[in-house]
């Protein structure tokens, strides 16, 4: 009887692991699509699709009474941001994050890696063939004289390019760093003044080449990557960018006086501040922002943060970035150093621009790391696993009760 059990589980298991790659894959294929010159006319139905299919893993998977109670309440905050903006995306993320218990996450994101990467070949392939999309973006931007030719290879525009380019990089680095070399720091750095060269845009130079040098040190500077202060540091530049974004978000009204220096700082971020508010209804504006956002708030600009706030309301935005520092401070206690600059990359993007604030899962690939790492985050007070509740028992301990 037992041993049919067991089997009984380990089907379950295989059944609920088929549920999530699946879904998985079709998320890569919605974000390949999105990339491209083609509208997709399904792709409303393919997210009801795979929130079916990972909702599926969820119910194949085991959790224990705390990580039901964590569910709840994550669901509970979803929900109401589902009710108060009309965005569905919490729900969608939440569902996600919560079925990955039980998933090898590294696996999960070769999967993403590989997926994104052969659609971003066959894009390019369709643009040099003339069939779908453009080799080349000659649309002026911010900072970018009118006629400049800069590589977009099918994905829209060349800044679309650069920041696939940037997140990959990133990923790249997170699963293959144990094999990298000196050589290896050396190819991403010409990659970085490459990827610059072929669509002249300055964010990802800049990022690129700050993700790589902390990866650098943090693989060679053994002392460096166990030390709290790097972690603390990591959360403090993720608060300061949430911080400034806030007040970008108030001096972009142009009931606003802007300070000088403000000003100047705009022009250098290629006018993102300016462009917060660059809408009929003031756009993301500070005085805009809800609790659980707004119907009407559809506006898309680059500012990450504001838009994350204004998007899906202020209580939603409070626990995502709670929840970053919180995974920052897990992946020290995990020893995942490379987690920590995958994080931190993503958290500091993510003030300039919203690639990870968006309608697509497979975007952000933080939430791969969430998914991994939530159950473990849980105060259960051990490093490698949630099995042994050592904070609870010492709660009881304290009123005499016995094991």
């Amino acid at each position: 009887m037992s041993n049919l059990t067991d089997t009984k589980k380990t089907n379950m298991e295989k059944a609920g692991l088929v549920c999530f790659y699946l879904g998985l894959l079709v998320e890569i294929l919605i974000v390949i699509l999105d990339k491209s010159s083609w509208i997709n006319p399904a792709e409303g139905q393919l997210f009801r699709l795979t929130f079916l299919l990972f909702a599926l893993k969820v119910c194949m998977t085991k959790y224990s009474l705390r990580e039901w109670a964590a569910i709840l309440l994550a669901g509970v905050i979803a929900a109401a941001c589902y009710f108060g903006s009309g965005r569905d995306e919490a729900v969608r993320v939440v569902v996600f994050v919560v079925s990955m218990k039980g998933v090898d996450h590294k696996k999960a994101m070769k999967t993403v890696f590989w997926g994104t990467i052969a659609g971003m070949l066959v894009l390019a392939g369709l643009a040099f063939a003339g069939i779908l999309g453009e080799v080349y973006d000659a649309t002026a931007g911010y900072g970018v004289k009118e006629g400049t030719t800069r590589l977009c290879l099918g994905v829209g525009n060349a800044n679309a390019l650069a920041c696939m380019v940037w997140a990959l990089m990133t990923l790249g680095i997170y699963l293959y760093h144990e094999a990298m070399k000196l050589w290896h720091y050396a190819f991403l750095l010409v990659l970085t003044v490459l990827t610059y060269l072929a669509t002249v845009t300055r964010t990802a130079l800049l990022v690129m080449a700050a993700t790589v040098l902390l990866a650098f040190v943090m693989q060679y500077g053994k002392k460096i990557r166990t030390a709290k202060w790097v972690y603390f540091g990591g959360i403090a530049a993720i608060l300061g960018g949430v911080i400034f974004s806030v007040y970008a978000a108030y001096v972009s009204d142009w009931y606003c006086y802007m300070p000088d220096w403000v000003g100047k700082l705009d022009h250098v971020l290629t006018g993102r501040i300016v462009g917060i508010y660059a809408f009929e209804n003031g756009g993301g504006v500070l005085e805009n922002w809800k609790l659980f956002g707004d119907p009407t708030y559809i506006e898309y600009f680059d500012m990450g943060y504001v838009r994350l706030f204004f998007w899906y309301g202020i209580v939603p935005g409070i626990c995502a970035v709670l929840m970053l520092c919180l995974l920052i401070w897990q992946c020290r206690k995990q020893q995942d150093y490379m987690g920590f600059v995958l994080i931190l990359s993503f958290g500091v993007y993510t003030v300039i621009e919203a690639h990870a604030v968006s309608v697509y899962i497979a975007r952000n690939y933080v939430l791969l790391l969430l998914g991994a790492y939530w159950p473990y985050m849980l105060w259960t007070g051990k490093k490698k696993g949630p099995e042994r509740e050592a904070y609870w028992w010492r709660f009881r301990a304290l009123f005499g009760a016995s094991h």
